[in-house]
C-alpha cells in the first residue's frame, strides 16, 4: 500500500519512510515529518496536512507547500508563530533604526564645519603651559597672526615655542623651515674684592654691600641685558650681598632666548660685558670688581 499523506510506499509494519507509522490512527492530529521535505515538520489536523510548519523550535506558515498535498487544510496562524514573527519584525526594526541613527550622526559630523584655527591655537598654548605669556586670549591670537605676517613679509623663520604653535595653527606652510629658539636661565655673580683694605665693603659679618668708592653696588643695583642693537632683553637686580669686608658676592639670574647676535650685560654703571648665547648657557656671568 501507499502512504495516504505523501504517496510513498508503506512497509509491512505500516511505516512510511517520510511520515512514520500511518496506521495507528485513522485521523492523527499533531506534528509529523513534512512530506514535502520543505521543513522538518508539518502539523496535521484530523489526518489532514496543514499550512503550519516548524524547523527546530521555530514555527511558521507554508501554505504553498501544503497545497502540494492531498486533503490540505489551511489553519490560522498560531500564537507562537505570530509572536515569533512579531519579535523578528521588532528586532529588524530596531536594527534599522540604529543604523539610521548612526548614519545620521556621521552625516551631521561630516557636515559640521571645522573649528576655527584660533580655537586649536589657544588649546595648544594651554597644553604647552604658555598662556601666561599673554594678557588675554585676544592678545595671544593677535600675537599669533602677527608672527605669520612677519614670516609672509620675509622675516626670519625662527621664534619661541609660542611662535611655533602660531605657525602650526595659522600659517602651516612655514612649519617645516621654522626653527624654535632655545631658552635658558642664566646664573651670574658679581664679586667686589677689597684685598687692600680701603673700606670698599661694608659688612656685618654675614651680609655686605659696596662702600665708599663702591657705594653704588648693593642689593638694588640693576642688571640689564641688551642685544647688539641696544634693545633691552631682560632686567633684574643684584640682590643681597653675602660675605665679609674682604669679599662681597652678589648672586642673580635672568632668562634669555637664543637668536640675538650678542648679549650685553651691564651692572649699574660698572661697564658692559658681551657674551654669546652659548657662553651664557654654559658659563653664566662672572664679574669681578676691585683688587
Amino acid at each position: 500500500m501507499n502512504c495516504p499523506f505523501c504517496g510513498a510506499e508503506v512497509d509491512r509494519s505500516g511505516t512510511c519512510d517520510r511520515c512514520g507509522r500511518v496506521q495507528e490512527s485513522t485521523s492523527p492530529t499533531g506534528w509529523r515529518p513534512d512530506p514535502t521535505a520543505r521543513h522538518e515538520g508539518r502539523y496535521y489536523a484530523a489526518g489532514h496536512p496543514t499550512n503550519r510548519v516548524r524547523d527546530g523550535r521555530a514555527q511558521s506558515s507554508d501554505p504553498d507547500g501544503g497545497r502540494m498535498l492531498p486533503d490540505y487544510v489551511e489553519l490560522p496562524a498560531s500564537r507562537s508563530s505570530i509572536r515569533s514573527t512579531w519579535l523578528g519584525t521588532g528586532a529588524a526594526t530596531v536594527i534599522l533604526v540604529m543604523v539610521a541613527v548612526v548614519a545620521w550622526v556621521l552625516l551631521m559630523a561630516a557636515r559640521r564645519p571645522p573649528p576655527p584655527p584660533e580655537t586649536g591655537y589657544l588649546s595648544a598654548l594651554k597644553e604647552a603651559g604658555l598662556t601666561n605669556q599673554f594678557n588675554s586670549d585676544a592678545n595671544a591670537v593677535a600675537h599669533g597672526h602677527q608672527v605669520c605676517r612677519q614670516l609672509e613679509d620675509g622675516g626670519p623663520q625662527q621664534g619661541v615655542p609660542a611662535d611655533k604653535i602660531a605657525v602650526d595653527s595659522f600659517c602651516p606652510q612655514f612649519t617645516q623651515g621654522f626653527h624654535t629658539l632655545d631658552s635658558a636661565t642664566v646664573s651670574g655673580i658679581f664679586v667686589v674684592t677689597d684685598s687692600a683694605g680701603v673700606d670698599a665693603i661694608a659688612s656685618d659679618g654675614a651680609t655686605c654691600q659696596g662702600a665708599n668708592g663702591y657705594s653704588d653696588v648693593g642689593r638694588d643695583t640693576q642688571v640689564i641685558v641688551k642685544n647688539g642693537k641696544g634693545e633691552i632683553l631682560a632686567t633684574t637686580a643684584l640682590g643681597q650681598g653675602k660675605g665679609n669686608s674682604a669679599n662681597c658676592t652678589f648672586s642673580f639670574s635672568f632668562p634669555v632666548t637664543e637668536g640675538q647676535d650678542r648679549y650685553v650685560v651691564s651692572v649699574g654703571h660698572r661697564g658692559e660685558f658681551s657674551y654669546s648665547f652659548g657662553q651664557l648657557r654654559t658659563q653664566g656671568v662672572q664679574i669681578h670688581l676691585g683688587h
